[in-house]
């Protein structure tokens, strides 16, 4: 009986420290594991500082940890429009038209390369109409921005390639960032579109001032002789920040309920450009000389914002029997955030020709007027954005829209309208937009 006991004691004594040296071994084993974790968790952290990639401040990047980046990111815009004309101005068939479409489905790159002083950009879209009126159409993917830039300091900085001229305000805010589905009809027509050329830039926290030269209005992926573009052109703008020092609350025309302060944009540009046909196969750009100026302001406060321009030109064709026309034109928007989430805009804008386009019983002024509401599905983020708007032209929009117009719309299957020769057309645009 007590060899029996014994036994059983050095049985379980052994078993106990059997168990305890698994407990250690499995005990080293976990340090031994922390220990990996540890050094591998070290190794990442200190190769994230190298470089690598990510998302950082809303877009998708690769970088080296030093100088050089490269951020991807883009938008797409899908919408419902719908045209309503008078009964019998154009047919049985045509006095309402709807449809989906696309106007673009953008994809751009940015960065810094060798220096963080120079950063680049190439952007382009696929699209279904033309971009700002340049050619291409049916999905077609055309190259819009492409342009590097260097900041000589903290005032100076150089750009070139191709780029929006610094002229009109309305055109060099994005699409993406207006506060209507569309920019006004006036702006399709004074607008600078996309061009090649070279930019110099100065800025302080209350002046930018920019010069550029390049080849023309809308001249964007041309070749040098091609005939589309002007012999000389020149752009000019000087902007002032009447009241704060953020430059990029004005990137956009929406002022989110969030907006620390009050901000108070001018800017005033001009255009000037001469000749064309310089190309070898004739029949391209009329050969004239053109002026564009314009004026703006733009206030934005907690929630709302308010926008104004003046738009002008003059046109002395000299290949044309030398006539001379000057036109003009206006816009005028605001926004009100009811919630974080609901904007109210509303918008008017108009044109008025030169008399000499237009025979004189001809009315040669045209008024719109745009109203809707933006839902924005985060607040304070144009990431995803639902537009519902209602737009009305009060006069003939034949002078402007469709085949027969005398001064035509640049890319004018943007706005809605197809053009009638009695007034009151109305369009109605439904758009689902994401920002990525």
């Amino acid at each position: 009986m007590n060899q029996s006991k014994a036994l059983f004691f050095v049985a379980g004594a052994a078993l106990s420290m059997g168990s305890a040296l698994a407990q250690n071994a499995n005990l080293d084993l976990n340090r031994a594991y922390k220990a990996e974790l540890e050094a591998d968790a070290k190794t990442r952290t200190s190769l994230l500082a190298a470089g690598g990639a990510g998302y950082n401040n809303g877009a998708f990047q690769v970088t080296d940890g030093s100088n050089n980046t490269l951020n991807i990111g883009g938008s797409l815009a899908a919408r419902y429009n719908i045209s309503i004309r008078n009964e019998g101005e154009n047919g049985t068939v045509n006095d309402f038209t709807s449809g989906f479409n696309i106007p673009y489905a953008r994809l751009r790159t940015w960065g810094t390369i060798w220096s963080k002083d120079f950063d680049y950009m190439v952007q382009g879209t696929f699209s279904d109409t033309s971009s700002l009126g340049d050619s291409g159409s049916n999905g077609s993917f055309q190259l819009e921005e492409a342009w590097g830039r260097y900041h000589i300091d903290s005032n100076w900085a150089v750009r070139f390639g191709q780029f929006k001229l610094p002229l009109t305000r309305e055109v060099l805010v994005e699409n993406e960032y207006q506060l209507a589905a569309e920019r006004s009809v006036a702006s399709g027509i004074f607008g600078q579109g996309y061009s090649q050329g070279v930019e110099l830039q100065y800025a302080t926290d209350q002046f930018k001032f920019t010069v550029a030269a390049s080849d023309g209005l809308r001249t964007n992926n041309t070749d040098f002789n091609s005939d589309a573009e002007a012999d000389y052109a020149a752009t000019g703008r000087i902007d002032w920040l009447v009241l704060g020092t953020d430059w990029s609350r004005f990137n956009d025309f929406t002022s989110f309920n969030n907006a620390a302060d009050d901000q108070f944009l001018v800017g005033v540009a001009a255009h000037w450009q001469g000749g064309g046909d310089t190309g070898s196969t004739g029949g391209g750009t009329t050969d004239a000389n053109i002026l564009v100026y314009t004026a703006d302001a733009s206030y934005e406060s907690s929630g709302w914002n308010l926008f104004g321009a003046f738009y002008g030109s003059y046109t002395d064709n000299k290949g044309s029997g030398g006539t001379t026309n000057n036109d003009f034109g206006a816009v005028a928007q605001a926004g009100y955030f009811v919630t974080d989430q609901i904007e109210l805009f509303g918008r008017w804008d108009a044109i008025f020709l030169d008399s000499n386009r237009l025979p004189s019983e001809t009315d040669n002024q045209v008024h719109f007027a745009t109203a809707g509401v933006n839902y924005y599905l985060s607040p304070e983020s144009h990431a995803v954005k639902f537009t519902v708007e209602a737009g009305i032209a009060f006069q003939d929009t034949t002078s402007i829209f469709g085949s027969s117009a005398v001064l035509p719309v640049a890319d004018n299957s943007r706005y809605g309208y197809l053009g009638q020769a009695q007034e009151d057309e109305v369009v109605v645009t439904i758009q689902a937009q994401v920002v990525f």
